[in-house]
């Protein structure tokens, strides 16, 4: 690899804390409509997993024919209101995105609309003007690549150049497949373990700074 060209950031789970709040809108979408399900199993099962996978899944699973139409307006109402009073930063993503030196973008499987209220809630928006790119643009979400060539493009960058920070299987998995090197960050102990030559595990966003500058990539401030 050459220079790095950029950074690209999931959202939930790398910098908001939303990983949890997400899972319990799940149960609280599924509950109202008569479907009862354990809140670590859909934590540990659906973690990076878009929203319709997972309605999919569970139709199956329980033997119904539940409309995504009707239940996704109950999942982004509740997710709304838990991150208006209990969302919460990660941990050293605003110190991380305050030093970095080249561009930087977010990827996620969420919409444009729920980055923005997570992002913008924390007061994190400024970092990525423009620069919020969602599986919902292109209606293809990770593991599959297309997310990270969209991003690429839109930035301006090879996407072989870039890094990707992300903290789900799914997300690390549309990484490699887009030939970058992922960075997996693995606080959660439910995380599925990636051996790959291109995948870095990590478990705060603190230790990243150095872990580039072992690899020659002089990248944050």
């Amino acid at each position: 690899m050459s220079g790095i060209e950029a950074v690209f950031f999931d959202c939930d789970g790398t910098l908001v804390d939303s990983e949890v709040i997400c899972s319990r809108a799940y149960v609280t979408m599924f509950q109202e409509f008569g479907i009862t399900l354990e809140l670590e199993e859909v934590f540990k099962r659906f973690k990076g997993v878009k929203l319709y996978e997972i309605i999919d899944i569970i139709n199956e699973e329980h033997g119904v024919e539940l409309a995504k139409a009707d239940l996704e307006p109950v999942y982004r109402a509740e997710v709304a209101r838990l991150f208006d009073s209990e969302l919460e930063v990660i941990p050293g993503a605003n110190g991380l995105l305050d030093a970095m030196t080249v561009p930087v973008c977010v990827v996620s499987n969420g919409p444009v609309s729920k980055m923005q209220h997570s992002l913008g809630k924390l007061e994190m928006l400024h970092h990525f003007p423009e620069k919020l790119f969602s599986g919902y643009d292109i209606q293809r979400w990770k593991p599959d690549p297309a997310l990270m060539f969209h991003a690429a493009k839109a930035m301006n960058v090879n996407v072989e150049n870039c890094i990707l920070v992300d903290d789900s299987s799914a997300g690390a998995q549309s990484g490699i497949d887009a030939g970058m090197e992922v960075f997996y960050f693995c606080a959660d102990p439910h995380n599925k373990p990636i051996d790959h030559p291109n995948v870095t595990t990590f478990t705060d966003l603190a230790q990243l700074p150095a872990l580039w500058k072992a690899r020659g990539w002089n990248i944050t401030r």
